[in-house]
């Protein structure tokens, strides 16, 4: 009987699509993202990462401290 099942099931194989390969990485992405006016919002519940709702650029909060020795 497990012989039978297993011919069954070869030949009920799903043929499945191949998924179209993403890069997060792609040059592309970059240079929207140093054209993005950004607004980030947090990921996650600790509000330590945070991410831009316009491009997707991931950045940590410590990262984005504001540099102006004036301001107080």
């Amino acid at each position: 009987m497990y012989i039978l099942e297993l011919v069954v099931k070869l030949f009920k194989k799903k043929k499945v699509e191949k998924q179209p390969e993403f890069d997060p990485l792609a040059s592309d992405n970059i240079e929207i993202s140093e054209e993005c006016e950004h607004i980030f919002m947090p990921v996650d519940s600790t509000g330590e990462i945070l991410a831009c709702s316009k491009c997707g650029l991931v950045v940590n909060r410590k990262d984005l401290k504001d540099k102006n020795i004036f301001k107080t």
